[in-house]
């Protein structure tokens, strides 16, 4: 699982779920669960994903404006 977790870290990542403490985010169709570090969670938020080898877990951060699909404000975008 370790693997997995290490390469969404920098991916870009719809929150799915409000934090309880962790959240929920959907990378390339993988629900993937991840801290929230300085953001946010709120659901349909996009943020950025980074590995932390010492907590072996993935933390969200803000992304950036820019950073968003082009498709993601249309209905049905995932």
């Amino acid at each position: 699982m370790t693997e997995l977790w290490s390469g969404a870290h920098d991916s870009l990542a719809r929150v799915v779920t409000w934090p309880a403490p962790d959240a929920y985010v959907l990378v390339d169709g993988l629900l993937l669960r991840a801290l929230p570090t300085g953001v946010d969670a709120i659901p349909g938020r996009w943020v950025r994903l980074a590995f932390d080898p010492e907590q072996r877990r993935l933390l969200m951060t803000e992304a950036e404006p820019d950073d968003a699909p082009p498709n993601a404000g249309k209905q049905g975008a995932a």
